[in-house]
């Protein structure tokens, strides 16, 4: 998870590689997001403007802002293959956190803004597109990893994955998104 929420005039001057007043001018015609502090005034920019400010203008994302660049948010029902999912994930270099409370799932959703979401039911599935459509869009990746014989049917966007039948196919996907 990245540590700053917000930069200085003359973080973002650098990022873009232009003089810090330049970065005040974009403040000043509305083209940047901001807000100033209290007492001296110094502008303040919340790294998700700029990120958006970078996008819409056709401009690289630097790698150490984009936010759960490699996370992956597994919510689990307590089933025996979520540790031995997790390690798969691990090796694929992903950061896994592996969660049975939809509660504190949502919450970390929303805290660490993941690249990627894995659920292990149908019903989780529809209950974490349910909260997605309620969070601001993001691309992020969306797996249902399932035991079950059955096939998974999926949702538009969803990945499903029986396991561990398809952990060569999960794993090949995981690798490809994270060189991408």
């Amino acid at each position: 998870m990245r540590e700053k929420q917000a930069l200085t005039t003359g973080d973002v001057a650098r990022y873009c590689g232009v003089n810090f007043r330049t970065v005040i001018r974009w403040i000043e015609r509305g083209h940047l997001e901001a807000y100033k502090l209290p007492g001296r005034g110094d502008n303040r920019i919340p790294v998700a403007g700029f990120i958006s400010f970078l996008q819409r203008n056709n401009m690289p994302v630097p790698d150490e802002l984009l936010q759960g660049g490699r996370t992956l948010l597994l919510l689990t029902a307590n089933e025996d293959f979520s540790a031995e999912l997790a390690s798969c994930v691990r090796k694929a270099g992903w950061d896994c956190l592996l969660l049975n409370d939809p509660l504190q799932f949502g919450y970390r959703l929303a805290e660490q803004q993941p690249a990627a979401l894995v659920v292990t039911s149908c019903a989780a599935q529809d209950s974490v597109a349910r909260l997605l459509r309620d969070t601001e869009q993001r691309d992020r990746l969306l797996l249902v990893i399932n035991q079950d014989i059955d096939p998974v049917t999926c949702n538009d966007g969803w990945h499903c994955f029986q396991w561990p039948r398809d952990q060569q196919a999960l794993l090949a996907l995981l690798s490809g998104a994270v060189s991408a």
